[in-house]
């Protein structure tokens, strides 16, 4: 099977966050202009919007991390990169997630069917590792899947056990015309709450 291509986390968010904090003079205590949205995702492009262009991405992401709402349904905010938050996802047992065979158990599939069915999204079980990756024992590594939720022109949600991706600022219709055109991507208010379903160990179902 051929590997799923994934947006990546650079590792030195962290570092560069922590230096930004470190060698810059405490600022006056002022909150981004825009009032915190009613969910998570609609706080972070509202955000975005307010700062235009002015911060790459790491900049934007210790802004980010300064607001009130870091976290919603479990999931809390890691970074944004290229359109793509990064959340850190409930710890997660990998019996709930992986049988015998490494695929994706029946129910959590169809948790994840009606999400996408609601978000009017493709579903796709691609495989966690690529399969060019080297492993020291010399002997591959089970082909682990995850979920991933796309539209015609790109993955919009990746579900893992160990991280949740959406991707708030993508390709749409003027990208027939730009390659390079983002616009923020419509999503029904309670996605997070809807994800979060994959990853609760008792039963819950999103809502309709």
């Amino acid at each position: 099977m051929s590997a799923t291509k994934l947006f990546p986390l650079s590792p030195s968010v962290d570092n560069i966050c922590r230096y930004t904090c470190m060698n810059t003079p405490a600022p006056a205590k002022t909150k981004p202009t825009p009032k915190p949205a009613g969910n998570l995702l609609d706080t972070i492009k509202a955000i975005r919007a307010s700062v235009g262009d002015g911060l790459k991405d790491d900049e934007l992401t210790c802004l980010l991390r300064q607001t009130t709402l870091l976290s919603e349904a479990g999931f809390g905010f890691l970074s944004i990169s290229d359109g793509v938050v990064t959340f850190s996802v409930p710890p997660q047992d990998p019996g709930s997630w992986y049988s015998d065979h490494a695929w994706i158990p029946p129910e959590k599939e169809r948790i994840a069917r009606m999400i996408a069915k609601k978000q009017r999204l493709s579903l796709s079980e691609p495989p966690n590792t690529p399969t060019h990756y080297l492993f020291p024992s010399g002997e591959p590594a089970r082909p682990y899947h995850h979920f991933e939720l796309s539209n015609r022109w790109e993955a919009i949600v990746i579900a893992h056990p160990h991280y949740l991706k959406v991707r708030v600022f993508g390709a749409g219709p003027e990208s027939r015309y730009d390659r390079k055109a983002r616009m923020a991507l419509p999503f029904a208010p309670d996605l997070l709450q809807d994800l979060s379903a994959l990853y609760q160990t008792g039963p819950k179902t999103p809502h309709p």
